[in-house]
């Protein structure tokens, strides 16, 4: 009985081999093996050649392995029972029960269990895998030979044309982008920001009510031009009565040449409304296709709740525009004692790291108003508190969809 025991753990162990390296082959990311071989790593270089090669192959043998395991389990199991039966004859009429038991024991430590657990670390588990799948290749050629050929028999007789195409997911690209070191830093910013424009939403880069700079349509010209002038827009929103009744927008140059004592409402052009729930790329294509600047996001129960602007929108693309007129200021730092320093939020990272010593995530940012936004994946909030290994990082001001001023303290450790 003890040899039956033995030899059902050991096949249930190989159904759990094969059906986890199954999915393995499945979830390795084959951009970063590929990546790895190029850089000179003789191990990912022989792993990936063998999946190039026998990769098909590979997963024949994952599933004759499994279904082979999951028999000689199954059949080792039956043969059990039936000489435990000579000794303890109540057994059958209990089969109904270990014929449950063998399933669940099977698809939990066969499948669900080993497949988890494979799938999660598939990256680091996959040059074992490989040595594993290629050993039982060879032992399984004569079954792979009939299983290839009943395949290629099949696709011939239902005109079933074979797919060589490859491609990349969005993550691996990503993954593959961050390790790349010939491409600076801004590029990189702006393919990744590519990768994933197409997921972004505009709620997530709406400026909100309370930080639009609006003007009321009862205001004449000679009351507007101080606004542009102050606040640096080329164009403003128009509201009556309340900022959340939004009717247009006015630019500056159309002020030009009008008179102080006119109304307004004679320069107001129209604008848009979007849901806020409008992909970036779509925002995108209807200003193109309007040919406008901005517009007025709403809710699902057409309430305002912001503006959007072209360039809001381009800026996702290729990081913040700085316009070539406004000087230059490098950004401020405040000592505030020797563990709390106040710094500006467009202060570059590289700089940070030379203020204190900190191991900062990996990701597309520059600044420290980036990185905080990368963090968070989401605009932060005033006073919002984020941590950072022994850093402890407070939102003090922001503006629009900038952070401003950051307060950095060092939290001592018990």
């Amino acid at each position: 009985m003890f040899s039956y025991i033995v030899l059902i753990i050991l096949f249930v162990f190989f159904e759990a081999l094969f059906s986890g390296s199954e999915i393995a082959l499945f979830s390795v990311n084959k951009t970063k093996l590929k990546y790895k071989a190029s850089e000179g790593d003789k191990k990912a270089q022989k792993v990936y050649n063998l999946l190039e090669k026998y990769y098909k192959q590979y997963i024949y043998v994952g599933l004759v392995g499994t279904i082979l395991s999951i028999t000689l389990a199954t059949s080792t199991f039956v043969a059990m029972l039936h000489d435990m039966s000579t000794y303890f004859p109540f057994l059958k009429s209990k089969e109904e029960i270990f014929a449950e038991a063998i399933v669940i024991i099977t698809l939990l430590f066969g499948e669900i269990i080993p497949k988890s657990v494979f799938q999660h670390y598939a990256d680091e588990l996959i040059y074992i895998i490989v040595e594993f799948l290629e050993f039982f290749r060879k032992v399984f050629k004569p079954f792979l030979w009939f299983a290839e050929g009943i395949n290629k028999v099949v696709f011939f007789l239902f005109r079933i044309k074979s797919k060589q195409d490859k491609y990349y997911t969005k993550e691996e690209l990503l993954d593959l982008l961050l390790q790349i070191e010939d491409i600076d830093e801004i590029k990189k910013k702006i393919i990744g920001n590519i990768l994933i424009f197409s997921e972004r939403r505009i709620s997530e880069i709406v400026i909100p009510l309370s930080d639009v700079v609006a003007v009321s349509d009862d205001k004449k010209v000679m009351e507007v031009v101080p606004v542009f002038k102050e606040s640096g827009y080329t164009r403003i929103p128009v509201y009556r009565k309340r900022v959340d009744q939004i009717i247009g927008f006015v630019r500056s140059y159309d002020l030009l040449l009008a008179k102080p004592n006119d109304p307004i409402t004679k320069y107001i052009k129209g604008i848009r409304y979007i849901p806020e729930f409008t992909s970036l790329p779509n925002v995108l294509k209807g200003f193109k296709h309007y040919r406008d600047h901005i517009a007025v996001v709403v809710d699902e129960r057409g309430a305002t709740i912001g503006i959007i602007t072209l360039r809001d929108v381009l800026e996702e693309i290729v990081g913040e525009i700085k316009d070539d007129f406004v000087k230059k200021e490098k950004p401020k730092l405040k000592r505030q004692s020797v563990d709390e320093i106040v710094v500006d939020g467009l202060m570059e990272v590289k700089e940070l790291k030379t203020l204190i010593d900190i191991d900062l995530p990996q990701g597309n940012y520059e600044t420290v108003n980036g990185m905080i936004t990368y963090i968070l994946g989401r605009m932060p909030k005033k006073n919002e508190v984020i941590h950072i290994g022994d850093y402890q990082f407070e939102v003090l001001k922001i503006e629009k969809r900038r952070v401003l001023e950051v307060k950095i303290k060092k939290i001592k450790s018990d």
